[in-house]
């Protein structure tokens, strides 16, 4: 899935955008790197844990991105 996951979050209340940003961020420290299910995984577990819904689209387009081969770091 190539869409911006942060472009999915524009139908959400503020609160639930900002919610959605540190679910991203904890998700990430946690499974970046990982298989997409992994990463799907962690977010929605993430997202269930502070209110979120865990279907909204916005999901597996931050699991895609999680879990995207990353170049080699400095």
């Amino acid at each position: 899935m190539d869409e911006d996951w942060r472009a999915l979050l524009g139908d959400l209340p503020l609160e639930q955008r900002l919610k959605a940003i540190a679910v991203y961020e904890l998700a990430s420290d946690r499974a970046e790197g990982q298989s997409f299910e992994s990463a799907s995984a962690t977010l929605r577990a993430a997202a269930r844990a502070e209110g979120l819904d865990d279907g909204h689209p916005w999901i597996p387009a931050a699991a895609a991105h999680i879990s995207a081969p990353r170049g080699p770091r400095p």
